[in-house]
C-alpha cells in the first residue's frame, strides 16, 4: 500500500507540474470559496455509501458536490490543496483512520481531483463551464475519478489477498460502478448547486437538504442491496461446503467464507482440546495444536455463550459456539475490515448463522472420514484390512524392488477361544496386532484379514533373503508370551511367503499364493514356508475334503440351517438367513474352510444352488403354514459375476411358487469391487427380477459411500465385528451410530447381526435399527427346528424381554 501511495503521489506531482502551473493569487472572495469547498470535502467524508466487493469496499459519497464546484470556481493547484485539507479532516474526524491507510486515501484523492480537473478541462476547454459542454465535462471528470477509485482499491485489494484475482475485482467493480446510478445524481447535483451559488446562493440551503434526502435514499439502496448479497452469500456458502467431503478442505473453506462474509481480518476454528486452525492475510492458513491460554478471550463460546467484543485491546472481536459431534468448537472473528466501523450484534448474528451451516458440514466431513477409515480398517485391532492390504500390495507392485507378501495364521487360537471365550481370543488378537505393527509397521504394511489370520506386504525389498528374514522375526513375535488375566498364552503361527515379481504381479494372486504356502507350512509344520509351484496341487487333507464336497453336493448333503430375523421394535420374525452346515464323521468342517474350497475348485455354483433351492422350499413351508417371513441367502463373490445366477434364482423362485420379495440375496463388498461393471449389470438384474439386495458385513470392505448410494440395494447388515462390546466400546458406538445414520439417510434397511446380548439389543432398537439377529434372537436351527420354534408361543420375544429387564 505504501508503493501505491507513493505513486500516486508522484503522478500528481508530475500531472500538475506539467498540466497546470498558473496559481492566481488568493483574494478575500477566493479564500471563502475555498475554505466552504474544503468544508464540503470534509463533509463528504461523514455521509457515504459502502458497497462491500470481497474484502474490500467501494465507498461512494456526495464528494461529487465539491467536486464539480471545485472544478468551476478553483483552479487545479488550489482544488488539489482544499481537496487535501477537507479529505485530511474528513477522514480523521468522521471515519478515524490512521497510519498507512490515511496515506493512501489521501494520496487517491489528489489523484482524483487531479485527474478530474484533467479531463474537465479537456473536454470543456474555453466553453462556459456552466453551459451544456461543462456539464458533459463535469460528468466525465466525476466518472473518470471514480474509475480511478476502482482500479486503485482493487488493486490494494489483490495486494493484501490475492493476485490472481485483480482483472475479476476490477470488472466486478466496473460493472458495479456503472449500474449504480450515484454518481450521475452527485455530479449533477454539484453542478445544480454551482449554478445556484452563482445566481440565486441562499437556495443553496434548500439543495443541502436535497442532498441529505439523496444520501439517505442511496443509504437505504445499499443496505437493502447487502441484504440480498448477504442472502446469497450464505446460500453460496451452504453449496461450497456441501461440495467437498474431506475434512481439511471443509475447514479452510469455512473460514475463507466465513472471514470474507464477515468482513473480518482473521478468522479462526478452535477444537477444545484437539486443534486450533486459522485463516488471515493472502488465504495464510495455519493449524495447531490446541493450547489453552490467559488470553482467550474466546473462551465463553465453548459454553454456549456467543462473546462480542467491541475495539480495544482485540480490535473488533466476536465468537460463536459451532456444534461438532464428540466435540466442542469455537468460531472465531477478529479484525474488522476498514469498511466495517465496528462488528455489531447483526454481524454476530450472521456470525452465528455460519457456524450452524459450518458444524454441520463439519461433522459430515468428520463422519465420511471415519467410515472411510471403517471401510479401509478392521474393527478390532484398527490395523487395515483385505481392502487397504490389497491396495497397498498393488502400488508396491509397480515399485523398484522386491515384493514380499506374508501371511500369517495363528495356530493354537481356536483352543484359546473355546476354551476361555471370544473376549479372551480378542484380546489377543488385539496384541497381536499391536505387536506387529509396532515391530514392522514402519517397514511393511500390516493388516488382518479376518479370523485369526494377519498379513504383511513388503515393499521395495533389497533380496527375497531380506523377506525371509522378516518373515522369521514375525514368526517369533508372534510366539511370545501374552499375559491375559493372569494366563500365560503362547500363539505361535504358521506364515506363508510369497515374492512379487517371482510369483507374479497380480495382487489378488499373490495373496491367494501366500495362502497356499501358508496351509503348506501348517501342514509340514515348518512355520515359515515359501511358496513353490506344487503346492498348489493341496495337501493331502485338502485334497480329501475336495472330493468328499464333491460328492456331498451332489447327494445333497450339505445342511441348512436358519437363524431367525426380528423386527426389534414389535418382537415379530420377519425373515431367517440361511447358512450352510458340512458334517463328517470325523467332525464338522467350519464355513471359512470349505467355502474357500468350493470356490477355488469350482464347486460354488453347485454349492449355491443346493443353498438356494432348499432355503426357498423351507420359505415356502413357512409361508403355507401362515408366517409370511422371507430368507436370506449369501452370495458367494465369483456368483455375483456369474451370468447364470439370475436364470437360476428365477427358475427357483416359479419352482417353489414364492414372490421375488420372498428371497435376499446377501453380497459382500469385496464381490462388487472384484469386478464392478459384471457385478453392477447381475445386481441390476436382481433388482429388476424384484428380489431384495444387502450389503453383507458392511464396512470391513471396499465399498466407499458412493459406491453404496449407486447400487440398487435395499439393506446394509453391520457387521458383528462392530456389534461385540457395543455397549462399552465408544468407537464401535459411533461407526453403527454413523451407519444407521447412513441407511435412514439413503432409505435402507439396516440389519445387526452378532447381537447377543440384551443390552446390545436394547442399544440398536433405542437407534432406529430395523432388523436384528444373533444368538440373543436363536442360535441358527435346522429346519425341522426353525419351525418348530417359528410356531412356539414361547420363543424369544424381544418386547418381553425389555420388559422384563
Amino acid at each position: 500500500m505504501n508503493a501505491l501511495s507513493a505513486g500516486l503521489v508522484g503522478t500528481v506531482v508530475a500531472a500538475q507540474a506539467l498540466w497546470f502551473t498558473d496559481v492566481p493569487p488568493v483574494a478575500g472572495g477566493e479564500l471563502v470559496k475555498l475554505i466552504a469547498v474544503a468544508v464540503l470535502f470534509a463533509l463528504a467524508d461523514r455521509f457515504v455509501v459502502v458497497f462491500p466487493v470481497r474484502r474490500g469496499a467501494h465507498t461512494l459519497s456526495l464528494s461529487e458536490v465539491p467536486l464539480v464546484l471545485g472544478l468551476v470556481m478553483l483552479s487545479p493547484a488550489l482544488l488539489v490543496l482544499v481537496r487535501l485539507v477537507g479529505g485530511l479532516v474528513g477522514l480523521t474526524v468522521f471515519r478515524r483512520q490512521r497510519g498507512s491507510k490515511l496515506v493512501f486515501n489521501l494520496a487517491l484523492y489528489a489523484a482524483q481531483v487531479t485527474l478530474a480537473a484533467g479531463v474537465f478541462h479537456l473536454v470543456n476547454g474555453s466553453s462556459d463551464p456552466l453551459g451544456p459542454v461543462g456539464w458533459t465535462a463535469a460528468f466525465a471528470a466525476a466518472f473518470a475519478a471514480d474509475l480511478l477509485s476502482v482500479v486503485a482499491i482493487s488493486a490494494v485489494i489483490a495486494i493484501h489477498d490475492d493476485s490472481q484475482e485483480l482483472r475479476r475485482l476490477l470488472s466486478a467493480d466496473i460493472r458495479g460502478l456503472f449500474q449504480l446510478p450515484l454518481v450521475a445524481v452527485t455530479t449533477a447535483l454539484g453542478l445544480v448547486t454551482a449554478i445556484v451559488v452563482r445566481d440565486q446562493l441562499p437556495a443553496a440551503v434548500l439543495l443541502a437538504v436535497l442532498a441529505l434526502a439523496i444520501h439517505r435514499v442511496f443509504q437505504r439502496y445499499a443496505q437493502q442491496t447487502q441484504g440480498h448479497a448477504q442472502v446469497e452469500a450464505l446460500y453460496q456458502f451452504t453449496r461450497t461446503l456441501s461440495g467437498s467431503q474431506d475434512a481439511d478442505d471443509v475447514a479452510r473453506t469455512v473460514l475463507r467464507q466465513v472471514r470474507d462474509l464477515v468482513r473480518a481480518e482473521s478468522a479462526e476454528l478452535l477444537v477444545d482440546g484437539a486443534a486450533r486452525l486459522r485463516m488471515s492475510g493472502q488465504d495464510d492458513f495455519q493449524s495447531t495444536a490446541f493450547e489453552p491460554g490467559s488470553d482467550d478471550w474466546w473462551r465463553p463460546a465453548l459454553d454456549g455463550t456467543p462473546v462480542l467484543l467491541p475495539a480495544g485491546e482485540h480490535r473488533d472481536a466476536m465468537a460463536v459456539p459451532v456444534a461438532l459431534e464428540g466435540a466442542t468448537g469455537v468460531l472465531a472473528v477478529s479484525g474488522n475490515l476498514a469498511d466495517t466501523a465496528a462488528f455489531t450484534a447483526e454481524h454476530l448474528r450472521l456470525l452465528q448463522a455460519l457456524a450452524a451451516h459450518a458444524g454441520v458440514a463439519l461433522t459430515n466431513a468428520r463422519l465420511v472420514d471415519r467410515l472411510r477409515h471403517t471401510g479401509s480398517h478392521d474393527a478390532l485391532t484398527d490395523l487395515p484390512n483385505r481392502s487397504r492390504l490389497l491396495d497397498d500390495l498393488s502400488r508396491g507392485i509397480q515399485l523398484p524392488g522386491v515384493v514380499g507378501v506374508l501371511l500369517l495364521d495363528l495356530d493354537r487360537f481356536k483352543e484359546i477361544n473355546d476354551a476361555l471365550g471370544h473376549a479372551v481370543g480378542d484380546r489377543v488378537l488385539r496384541e497381536i496386532g499391536a505387536r506387529l505393527r509396532h515391530r514392522f509397521g514402519d517397514r511393511a504394511t500390516v493388516a488382518r484379514l479376518g479370523g485369526d489370520e494377519f498379513a504383511l506386504v513388503i515393499p521395495q525389498a533389497d533380496s527375497t533373503g531380506e523377506i525371509l528374514a522378516i518373515a522369521q522375526d514375525v514368526r517369533r513375535s508372534a510366539a511370545e508370551l501374552i499375559e491375559v488375566d493372569g494366563l500365560t498364552l503362547s500363539t505361535p503361527a504358521s506364515i506363508g511367503v510369497c515374492y512379487s515379481p517371482e510369483h507374479g504381479t497380480d495382487a489378488d494372486q499373490l495373496l491367494q499364493r501366500a495362502d497356499v504356502a501358508m496351509y503348506a507350512a501348517k501342514d509340514a509344520r515348518t512355520g515359515v514356508h515359501v511358496y513353490r509351484p506344487d503346492d498348489d496341487q493341496n495337501t493331502p487333507r485338502r485334497l480329501t475334503l475336495l472330493s468328499d464336497l464333491r460328492s456331498t453336493i451332489e447327494q445333497r448333503g450339505i445342511e441348512v440351517v436358519y437363524q431367525p430375523k426380528v423386527d426389534p421394535r414389535s418382537g415379530e420374525v420377519v425373515g431367517a438367513e440361511a447358512l450352510s452346515r458340512w458334517h463328517r464323521p470325523d467332525g464338522s468342517v467350519p464355513p471359512e474352510e470349505f467355502i474357500p474350497l468350493a470356490e477355488r475348485s469350482g464347486l460354488i455354483r453347485s454349492l449355491t444352488r443346493l443353498v438356494l433351492d432348499t432355503a426357498l422350499e423351507a420359505c415356502a413351508s413357512w409361508r403355507h403354514a401362515g408366517h409370511d417371513i422371507t430368507v436370506a441367502v449369501n452370495l458367494s463373490p465369483q456368483m455375483v459375476t456369474d451370468q447364470t445366477l439370475v436364470e437360476d434364482v428365477r427358475t427357483a423362485l416359479n419352482r417353489y411358487r414364492l414372490p421375488a420379495n420372498a428371497l435376499t440375496l446377501e453380497i459382500t463388498e469385496t464381490g462388487i469391487i472384484a469386478d464392478p461393471t459384471h457385478s453392477l449389470l447381475t445386481l441390476e438384474a436382481l433388482h429388476t427380477l424384484g428380489v431384495k439386495l444387502s450389503i453383507d458385513d458392511f464396512g470391513t470392505g471396499h465399498s466407499s459411500l458412493g459406491r453404496i448410494a449407486e447400487l440398487p440395494i435395499q439393506e446394509v447388515k453391520i457387521d458383528k465385528s462392530f456389534v461385540r462390546d457395543l455397549t462399552t466400546k465408544r468407537d464401535r458406538q459411533a461407526v453403527t451410530d454413523a451407519i444407521l445414520h447412513l441407511g435412514r439417510t439413503l432409505d435402507l434397511t439396516i440389519v445387526a447381526e452378532g447381537v447377543e446380548t440384551q443390552a446390545e439389543f436394547e442399544y440398536l432398537r433405542e437407534r432406529g435399527c430395523d432388523t436384528i439377529q444373533g444368538y440373543y434372537i436363536a442360535r441358527p436351527l435346522p429346519a425341522a427346528q426353525f419351525t418348530t420354534w417359528l410356531a412356539s408361543p414361547h420363543r424369544l420375544r424381544p418386547d418381553r424381554a425389555a420388559a422384563s429387564a
